[in-house]
């Protein structure tokens, strides 16, 4: 087997980011963080609010769900 330095700078730094993602994939430990009976009745009392968040004409990262075509609007429902 061929020693990682041996290879091209090319495929070296291919390895490179390939052990960085396979790092950063082992990093995670996947377990799901503690909720407790509060946590949950918080989570449900924001769910029975009316408040609407108001829309901000400038932002171009929000859109308007009332400007949407209703085909384009059925793909989210």
């Amino acid at each position: 087997m061929k020693n990682i330095s041996s290879l091209p700078q090319e495929f070296q730094n291919i390895f490179a980011e390939l052990k960085a993602e396979q790092d950063a994939e082992q990093a995670i430990d996947g377990s799901a963080l503690a909720t407790t009976k509060d946590d949950i009745r918080d989570e449900v009392e924001l769910l029975r609010t009316n408040d609407v968040d108001v829309v901000d004409e400038e932002d171009e990262e929000q859109v308007d769900m009332g400007a949407v075509s209703p085909a384009m609007l059925a793909m989210f429902n």
